[in-house]
């Protein structure tokens, strides 16, 4: 019987730590513990010199997530939620797509497993976490809106309210220097509908940074 395979994600942050290793072999030996442990076949993905403040500009993990979305194995493994990521939003995506994809998340720490109830628990604490996160997004948005307007600025087309969330995190994901085609790419991968409920292409990105709200946003 074919063992199911899991992913194993080691991430170190600063050069110092490349040059070391020893985190990484450390996070390396705890995870093919774990999955012996597990009876799963484990690969090791590793990530150096990596920043985990958001998902993008990762090609390892951005790799293996495509792999588990294909079927071609079952979990993504890390020692530590931070190892992933530290945006919370992100996570919460993350986990969704694992839903939504069939796919498994094991963190060591917090202990989470989405097979698990408790795993499912604290699942749905981070995404009511990102929820909020979103909400206070659109908020800030709205009220950054309505003060330009009594600033007398003129705006383009109304933004949706619930679109808001997105309208600012595009915005943000452009003024990082994140391109046209990454923004796209990772809204996608997301499952993250644009305002008329479609794919995204680089144009319609660029339709939305260059746009007179977006112009007013930034004064």
């Amino acid at each position: 019987m074919t063992k199911p395979l899991a992913l194993a994600y080691v991430r170190v942050s600063s050069l110092m730590q490349v040059e070391e290793g020893a985190s990484l072999d450390a996070q390396e030996a705890t995870l093919r513990e774990e999955a012996t442990r597990r009876g799963w076949a484990v690969e090791i993905v590793r990530e150096e010199g990596k920043s985990a403040k958001s998902l993008r500009g990762r090609d390892k993990l951005t790799g293996a997530l495509e792999r588990l979305d294909r079927g071609e194995a079952q979990f993504l493994l890390s020692v530590r939620l931070d190892r992933v990521s530290r945006s919370v939003a992100d996570f919460a995506s993350l986990i969704d797509r694992a839903r939504r994809k069939h796919w498994g998340i094991v963190l060591l720490s917090p202990n989470l497993d989405l097979s698990d109830p408790s795993g499912e628990f604290v699942a749905n604490v981070l995404a009511s976490a990102a929820q909020y996160e979103r909400r206070l997004i659109s908020v800030r948005t709205r009220e950054g809106m309505a003060q330009r307007k009594a600033e007398g600025v003129t705006f383009g087309r109304e933004v949706a309210s619930d679109f808001l969330p997105t309208y600012e995190r595009v915005l943000t994901m452009h003024g990082a220097g994140e391109s046209l085609n990454a923004i796209a790419r990772t809204l996608n991968q997301e499952g993250v509908p644009t305002a008329k409920g479609g794919q995204w292409y680089p144009s319609t990105v660029r339709a939305m940074v260059t746009s007179q709200t977006a112009k007013a946003l930034s004064q």
